[in-house]
């Protein structure tokens, strides 16, 4: 069977364990064929599997609950929760002061359209009792969120954290004085980054969710044990990336985001807050476009 995988991003440490498993064999193991599209945003892969271009995808989980509020039908099964911590962030260059949610109304933010953390900004200043509509934001280009940042023309941008931090080593900037104010840290802990699915595609194989989901967790179980193997997974790709750079991006992300706490069963808690958060961040989003409920949603879409 032929799968297309659109990643969350470029080539890079922080989607590496997911070459990885391609390259150790893991999906041919299963009688399996997988190929990758580069991607833009986690925010994006939903967009990208419902319109025809990917099978599977490394995408954000409450993007595919808006979309299922929105059709109110779930098209999509969220398979793998892949971030035990939400990346969800506003990234600036700090003076020695940290950023906190009352710098923010006045200011001007950026960051690439469609970016999961704008999409959720809004609630989480609500929820702190800000106006969730008190600053102005530029929709741009990753590049341009770079250079507004490294010229500190933006108050922040929104982010994760990873994207952020290495894509600006990697475009020569000085990003040795970033820091981020994480959403998690102010009351919005969701789930953002999972291995997702058109329920179309997994209809067509008997266990072929079963399948993925071991597939994905040896995966990133094996890079927590040994990242070169996302290294050279990225490379064989890139080989004009630098690698300690992107060696730095997963060891970033395993040990800030992924298993902060060690070892996990990378599964989703169905009745936890973590899950009323990303619920709510849905429900918030979609408004009165919603045709249906949130009630039940989490285990109609959310496979363990």
């Amino acid at each position: 069977m032929e799968l297309r995988f659109k990643l969350n991003y470029l080539y890079q440490g922080q989607n590496s364990p997911f070459l990885h498993a391609v390259d150790a064999g893991y999906f041919a193991d299963h009688g399996l064929s997988c190929t990758f599209v580069e991607g833009f945003s986690s925010s994006l892969v939903t967009r990208a599997l419902v319109g025809g271009e990917a099978d599977i995808g490394f995408g954000d989980v409450s993007s595919v609950f808006e979309r299922a509020l929105r059709t109110g039908e779930p098209e999509i099964s969220c398979l793998v929760p892949i971030y035990e911590h939400t990346p969800c962030c506003l990234g600036y260059l700090s003076d020695g002061k940290r950023l906190t949610l009352a710098d923010i109304p006045g200011s001007t933010l950026c960051g690439p359209n469609g970016d999961t953390s704008a999409r959720l900004l809004p609630l989480l200043l609500k929820r702190n009792g800000f106006a969730p509509d008190s600053y102005a934001y530029h929709g741009v280009q990753p590049e341009e969120r770079d250079r507004l940042v490294a010229s500190r023309s933006v108050l922040a941008a929104t982010c994760f954290d990873a994207t952020l931090k290495f894509a600006m080593q990697m475009r020569g900037y000085d990003a040795s004085t970033l820091d981020f104010l994480y959403f998690a840290d102010n009351g919005l802990d969701i789930y953002s980054g999972a291995l997702v699915a058109l329920n179309t595609v997994l209809e067509q194989e008997p266990g072929l969710a079963s399948k993925l989901q071991a597939i994905t967790r040896q995966a990133w179980h094996d890079c927590l044990r040994d990242p070169q193997l996302g290294v050279d997974a990225v490379i064989r790709r890139s080989p004009d990336m630098d690698s300690e750079i992107v060696r730095n991006q997963l060891t970033w992300i395993l040990e800030r985001q992924v298993f902060p706490n060690g070892p996990r069963q990378m599964e989703f808690d169905l009745a936890g807050a973590k899950m009323a958060d990303t619920l709510e961040c849905a429900t918030f989003s979609v408004g009165a476009e919603a045709k249906r409920g949130a009630e039940g949603l989490a285990a109609e879409v959310c496979r363990n």
